[in-house]
């Protein structure tokens, strides 16, 4: 946990995954997980022969998807609801410090981390920690 230096509390965080439900791994356990297997497929356009989902073109050709900006406006609620400081006491403390997001399609190759790329840049922009991590992706190429 990262100590937040203005206030002395905890930072809240928030956790991106992205995965295949075809593969043999274990999903992740967020507290929000999204479906994204019917969205926008890039595994038959020759431009992406060889592209992950993670890679920069992948990810806005995906994010073409008209349903993507509202996953996006989703996470960002969800994270400004569970995250943001109320009152308590004489002080304010976050509801939560860490909220998590996974995202899912077949092979967990091209769509989902797509998405969650997308989404985690989003968190980011906005100020949070964002740790993202990609279950059916090798480490070098997440």
């Amino acid at each position: 946990m990262r100590v937040d230096k203005l206030t002395g509390g905890v930072k809240p965080q928030i956790g991106v995954y992205s995965y295949g439900y075809g593969t043999k791994q274990e999903a992740p356990q967020a507290q929000f997980e999204f479906d994204v297997s019917g969205f926008r497929d890039p595994v038959g356009q020759k431009q992406f022969n060889k592209a992950l989902g993670t890679f920069p073109d992948v990810r806005d050709w995906v994010c073409e998807d008209r349903r993507v900006p509202a996953i996006l406006d989703t996470c960002q609620l969800l994270a400004e609801d569970l995250l943001k400081p109320r009152p308590k006491g004489n002080t304010t403390e976050a509801m939560s410090v860490w909220v998590s997001f996974s995202f899912k399609d077949f092979h967990g190759k091209w769509i989902s981390p797509a998405i969650a790329e997308a989404v985690a840049n989003k968190l980011s922009e906005t100020g949070y920690i964002v740790y993202v991590h990609h279950h059916a992706l090798p480490a070098s190429e997440a």
